[in-house]
């Protein structure tokens, strides 16, 4: 009976320790955020993948928006998205694409309009699942949006 009891433990402290590796919040990498130059009335995309071992994909997405004069920050916003407008994500993974617009409203596409000089442009990623867990910020690399 003690050899059963130890054993158990033993059995109990494994799997607790090995919980510690498992990694609960989404993880997020972003793929692409192409063409590097846009003009007025082009349309860009950012393409990503978010994996969550859990499986619990059932949430939101946040899309942060980076506006930039040079190296110098403009302006950002953030949009909040039900996770399942991009798809229905499977056990484990989501493949996120994102469609945006440059200086005309198009359906099916996240209207981005900016006046002046050219400007870079980036965007941020933050998912939560269902469980509440946030994914790390994760960002893109800028983009050149030409001068409308």
């Amino acid at each position: 009976m003690n050899k059963l009891f130890v054993f158990g433990f033993l059995v109990f402290a494994l799997i607790a320790c090995s919980k510690d590796k498992f990694k609960t919040e989404p993880q997020v990498e972003i793929k692409s955020l192409s063409p590097s130059e846009v003009r007025k009335g082009g349309f860009f995309s950012l393409n990503a993948v978010v994996r969550d071992k859990e499986g619990d994909l059932q949430d939101s997405v946040y899309l942060v928006r980076k506006r930039f004069n040079g190296t110098s920050l403009l302006t950002v916003d953030t949009i909040r998205y039900n996770i399942n407008a991009f798809g229905i994500p499977n056990k484990t993974q989501l493949e996120l694409q994102v469609i945006f617009s440059y200086g005309e409203i198009r359906e099916g596409a996240i209207f981005t309009n900016l006046e002046g000089s050219d400007r870079n442009f980036a965007v941020g990623i933050i998912v939560r699942d269902k469980a509440g867990n946030k994914s790390q910020y994760v960002e893109s690399d800028k983009i050149v949006l030409k001068r409308l």
